[in-house]
C-alpha cells in the first residue's frame, strides 16, 4: 500500500495524548493514526452487523490491547484479533 502525505492540525492535549500512547505501543505516530482511523471506518462500516461485541473487540477497539507474541518477547504484532464464534 502506498502512503500519502497529509496535513491536519489537532488540538494540543490531543495531540499530546497520541504522542504518549504511540510512544506506550512503540509505534510511529503516523502508524497510530493510521491503524485508529481504519478501526474506526471498519466498526463505522462493518461494525453495524455485530450485535453482541465481544471483550477482545471492545478491547481493540479502545487501544487498550496490545498484540504480544509469546516467541517474540517485547515485539508487537501488526494485525488484528480473529474472534470464531462457537456453537455449544
Amino acid at each position: 500500500m502506498v502512503n500519502k502525505k497529509i496535513s491536519i492540525s489537532l488540538p494540543e492535549e490531543l495531540l499530546k495524548s497520541i504522542n504518549e500512547l504511540s510512544r506506550q505501543l512503540s509505534l510511529t505516530r503516523s502508524e497510530l493514526i493510521a491503524r485508529i482511523l481504519e478501526e474506526k471506518l471498519e466498526m463505522l462500516t462493518a461494525g453495524k452487523n455485530h450485535k453482541y461485541p465481544t471483550v477482545l473487540w471492545k478491547l481493540s477497539t479502545t487501544g487498550l490491547l496490545k498484540l504480544r507474541s509469546p516467541r517474540f518477547l517485547g515485539r508487537t504484532l501488526k494485525g488484528k484479533w480473529i474472534v470464531e464464534e462457537v456453537e455449544t
